[in-house]
């Protein structure tokens, strides 16, 4: 497996980091007093690398069992896992400054001069070396989403991709983002239930993940074949009840997913739309049954199934008030067409004469565009200047307990 390296200086915070009160990216913000500025706390190098020498002990850990992972109807499993994920990602690494246990990192917008727009790696929170049961729970998780955007043509149709003008509609993007972690759960716990005779504290360590590991072995038990485990424990995992932000009320994980996947949407939707150059334009698209299969087609059976004319694939189940609300204010902002008007994925992909394949290999392999010339006098910067700074998405936060 990919060994943690040494992360490059500390970019800019993810749009996650924005307060939820104020969306507002830092660089657009006053300045604050001098006696309102905390100094960045000093780096203790020594324990920081101590740290990273536990990560790769406890990585060295957890892939002995995975080694392990044997599927009564799937056989080996575990290896099969390693192989697939052996060369896919670009790094593993501590943040230091990081609250949740991990986070799968897929897209920078817009990437810096000649740099990969596709960032494709995995950063672990300090609350993963807990021990190696959770830092398992959380790498099993984060290595499904690194599957899911190898061969997921839908989830490089982002308004994080500097590689693409086709983007989901604000619907679609809540609605992958809700399909994408069923599936990471899903398989997380799948493989994770597998480690108990290895690991049995990892029922302890993923007690608090939405879909733990003793609910899944008893979907499992109840269920006909794996197929059919997958598909009940998607619905269940999104339902789960829970404070998942300071000071909230109770609420399904899913509502959490829906709201950071609009904040997410509506903050780069307007740097998209105001770097768009002339004679530009943005495709907003909606998805397709195929699309969401190709989402669940991260590792071992698909989590929603072989049906892809099933309309519940493409169906949010239930989106809060206060979430369609937000949702409809999207729309309305950017003059977004009714969804049923918008083209499909392939639609999209037919007009600029490309393919599902040649779509993500574009996008791997983008770069930033080459630096300009340093002009010899700065001219003035327009007061209305707001180009989107160098930001990374990633599909956590995973809730805090898990």
């Amino acid at each position: 497996m990919v060994e943690p390296v040494k992360k490059e200086p500390a970019e800019d915070r993810e749009l996650r980091d924005c307060p939820k009160t104020d969306p507002t990216p830092a660089r657009d913000l006053e300045p604050a007093p001098a006696r309102d500025i905390e100094p960045a706390p000093a780096r203790d190098i020594e324990k920081e690398e101590a740290q990273r020498a536990q990560l790769g002990e406890q990585l060295k850990t957890v892939d002995g069992w995975m080694e392990n992972l044997h599927d009564p109807e799937r056989g080996g499993v575990g290896k099969a896992f390693l192989r697939a994920t052996e060369h896919i990602l670009r790094s593993e690494d501590l943040d230091f400054q990081m609250k949740p246990s991990a986070g799968y990192h897929s897209f920078i917008y817009p990437p810096k001069p000649e740099q990969d727009s596709f960032s494709n790696y995995v950063l672990y929170g300090i609350e993963a070396l807990e021990n190696a049961a959770r830092l398992m729970g959380a790498r099993t998780h984060e290595f499904v989403h690194a599957l899911q955007y190898q061969s997921a043509a839908a989830l490089h149709a982002d308004p994080f991709n500097d590689a693409t003008h086709i983007i989901v509609s604000p619907y679609d993007y809540v609605l992958r983002k809700e399909r994408l972690e069923q599936d990471a759960y899903v398989k997380g716990a799948w493989l994770c239930s597998l480690a108990v005779g290895d690991a049995p504290e990892i029922v302890k360590a993923m007690q608090g993940s939405p879909l733990p590991i003793d609910t899944f072995q008893k979907i499992r038990s109840e269920s006909a074949s794996l197929q059919d485990a997958f598909e009940a424990a998607a619905r269940a995992c999104r339902n789960l009840l829970g404070v998942w932000a300071k000071d909230a009320e109770k609420s399904v994980i899913a509502d959490e997913w829906h709201e950071r996947a609009l904040e997410e949407y509506d903050l780069l939707l307007k740097y998209r739309f105001e770097n768009l150059q002339e004679g530009e334009a943005l495709t907003l698209v909606l998805l397709e049954g195929p699309d969401i299969l190709e989402i669940g087609a991260s590792f071992g059976p698909n989590t929603f199934g072989a049906d892809a004319e099933n309309p519940a694939l493409t169906e949010i189940e239930n989106l809060s008030p206060a979430n369609a609300k937000k949702l409809a204010e999207i729309e309305k902002k950017y003059g977004i067409a009714p969804r049923a008007e918008l083209p499909t994925v392939d639609d999209a992909l037919a007009a600029a004469s490309t393919t599902r394949a040649a779509f993500i290999d574009a996008s791997r392999n983008h770069k930033g565009a080459p630096a300009k010339p340093v002009a010899t006098v700065d001219a003035p910067k327009a007061a209305n200047d707001t180009t989107a700074p160098a930001r990374q998405q990633n599909t956590g936060p995973r809730p805090p307990a898990f």
